[in-house]
């Protein structure tokens, strides 16, 4: 039964972890809702880097709430401390939940949520008012088809997370010269996602390929290339590092000891002599473009100004990504200048630590840190943290359980609609 007489009708954007966590609440909430998904398999960023493993084992990766339904439905749900895969992931949790009779329903495979808005308003228009929150959100929505409709909704959460748009190549964050004409051009010969070397060797195999970036998906793609070029003689990798003294040191009695051994194997990378690697440090993306041979020339430029060809066949650029800001452009969203995550939560996680606290540390830091000035509209997963990295699933579980207490607590006392009002 809904908790008041005129329910929210809820968006839910995403059918990932976060996504079906919240169509799971509301369910049980007994609100109206529809979960969107632009993939057409649920959980389709999960997918897509199906064949890596968690550095979480399964007692961190299913949640309570969802534990306790797929049991309710005689799904043997995994526990323990083994560390899925993101394919296991979707395979024994996040399809069974999709399957649910409460969801399957409501979800829409294929169809993407373009641009969020309020029917008749403006960004810049009732800046600070309850006015906004009478209005219904505008959704402009685009099947599998390319056919695009209106939709509205009374509550958008945003649970798209934080892969949308991969980071740029070139120096500062921006494209190298060169960079975007090589994408529109060269199909494939720039990568943004872990290669699985496994299932798509011969892809890679027998190439010269640059490896940039110094993350931990950077870090596990030169494990896997390293061991592809162990085996296939004629590949081989170049791993470039921005920093001069690049740091691959695991924390202290980690709790998730799967990080730990691959921080200690990219170190061993870093340090050692591997063949077919090569690690080249303290240099940048300068421009790309074509060699004259069918291959990629790329410009390199050290920390001294100095600069130097390199010609590639495939570059892969593993420097992290952003969700999609533009989505909620014409909304009234309070972000942060420096992670692009709503303001008030950003500013709780970069006063733990300066923002670099272990993800193990991290829980939720309350629903007023949620709660954004654009009233019924939420962030959450992810995509909350912007580019903070130490992002945990449980975090998103924590926020949906928190943003549905809020719509319980406010639902019925300033307007029948339950709209939150700002703050």
């Amino acid at each position: 039964m809904s908790r008041t007489e005129n329910p929210p009708r809820i968006a839910i954007l995403g059918a990932g972890p976060t996504g079906l966590e919240a169509a799971l609440a509301a369910a049980g909430a007994g609100y109206p809702f529809t979960l969107y998904e632009a993939g057409e398999a649920v959980a389709a960023n999960v997918r897509d880097w199906g064949h890596v493993r968690l550095f979480s084992p399964w007692d961190l990766d299913v949640s309570p709430r969802a534990r306790a339904r797929l049991a309710e439905r005689g799904v043997e749900v995994p526990a323990g401390d083994v560390c899925p895969t993101g394919a296991e992931l979707v395979e024994r949790v996040l399809a069974s939940l999709a399957d649910l009779p409460e969801i399957r329903p409501r979800l829409r495979l294929g169809t993407r949520v373009v641009a969020v808005g309020r029917e008749g308003l403006l960004k810049h228009e009732e800046i600070g008012t309850a006015a906004r929150g009478q209005r219904p959100f505008r959704l402009l929505v685009r099947d599998a088809n390319g056919r695009e409709s209106v939709e509205h909704a009374d509550v958008v959460l945003d649970c798209t997370g934080s892969y949308a748009i991969p980071n740029a190549l070139g120096d500062g964050g921006i494209p190298a010269p060169g960079e975007l004409a090589l994408e529109k051009d060269k199909p494939g010969a720039l990568a943004h996602r872990i290669p699985d070397v496994d299932r798509d060797g011969a892809a890679w195999a027998g190439k010269t390929v640059l490896l940039v970036g110094a993350g931990h998906s950077a870090q596990t793609a030169a494990r896997d290339l390293a061991r592809l070029a162990g085996r296939r003689p004629g590949t081989r990798v170049i791993w470039s590092l921005r920093r001069e003294t690049p740091v691959f040191e695991p924390i202290p009695n980690d709790g998730l000891p799967e990080r730990s051994r691959l921080i200690e194997q990219a170190g061993e990378l870093a340090r050692g002599e591997t063949p077919g690697l090569a690690v080249r440090t303290g240099e940048v993306v300068e421009a790309v473009g074509p060699s004259g041979n069918g291959r990629v020339r790329v410009v390199m430029r050290k920390t001294d100004g100095r600069q130097e060809n390199v010609d590639v066949d495939r570059i892969l650029a593993l420097t992290g990504s952003v969700g999609d800001h533009l989505l909620y452009r014409q909304l009234q969203v309070h972000e942060c200048y420096a992670t692009s995550g709503p303001m008030k939560l950003a500013a709780a996680l970069l006063g733990e630590a300066g923002g670099s606290a272990d993800c193990l540390t991290q829980t939720s830091h309350g629903a007023e840190t949620l709660v954004n000035p654009e009233p019924g509209f939420f962030l959450l997963g992810s995509k909350s943290y912007g580019r903070n990295t130490t992002f945990l699933m449980r975090v998103g579980w924590q926020q949906v359980a928190e943003v549905f207490g809020l719509l319980a607590e406010q639902g019925g006392e300033s307007k029948a609609s339950g709209i939150i009002d700002p703050p």
